[in-house]
């Protein structure tokens, strides 16, 4: 079981987060940082194994760049929008 005094700060933060709005959330923490991130790493992963390099040019370099940043970017944006009502129902349960 968490700690009462941890607990009680993590529900302080999302009250700080909540004031800024659900959009703002789902925008930087969603798309931006988790999707920035995965977008990055898969990509270079996907680069390294197929091309032997993380720079490579070899294949189609553009389509593969619009189409992991828009899967990516997707994806984070239903991450940080199941994240935000993760984070709601908590919040609103303990109130």
């Amino acid at each position: 079981m968490k700690n009462p005094a941890r607990r009680s700060q993590q529900f302080k933060q999302w009250e700080k987060t909540r004031a800024k709005g659900m959009k703002r959330f789902i925008w930087t923490y969603g798309v931006l940082q988790w999707g920035g991130f995965m977008f990055f790493f898969s990509f270079a992963v996907f680069q390294h194994r197929h091309y032997g390099h993380l720079l490579s040019t070899e294949g189609n370099l553009p389509f593969r760049l619009v189409l992991a940043l828009s899967v990516w970017a997707y994806v984070g944006y239903l991450y940080g929008r199941s994240v935000w009502r993760k984070n709601e129902q908590e919040y609103l349960a303990r109130q």
